[in-house]
């Protein structure tokens, strides 16, 4: 991988973060540095890989193309429905 494409990935990721959490890309770099984000690899029950973020006792999931939170629809109920998440997810659905 090409250190340009390392750089958009992260960029990416951070962006997604800053949505995940509602506050700014800035903030979450803050964040970082002071060791206030954590973040880990995982994947779910269907075999989809996730990031689980934390931030000052907050938790996200981040998914390509979908963010969950706690308060979000269960995964299953959304899975249900036709052409809507219906989750308050971010995945434009």
């Amino acid at each position: 991988m090409e250190n340009r494409e390392m750089f958009d990935e992260i960029n990416a990721l951070i962006g997604a973060i800053a949505k995940a959490f509602d506050t700014s890309e800035i903030d979450v770099v803050t964040a970082i540095e002071q060791g206030r984000l954590g973040m880990e690899m995982l994947a779910d029950d269907q075999g989809r890989n996730y990031i689980a973020a934390t931030l000052d006792e907050r938790v996200a999931r981040i998914y390509q193309g979908a963010i969950f939170r706690p308060d979000d629809q269960p995964e299953a109920e959304a899975e249900d429905k036709d052409e809507d998440c219906g989750g308050g997810c971010t995945c434009g659905k």
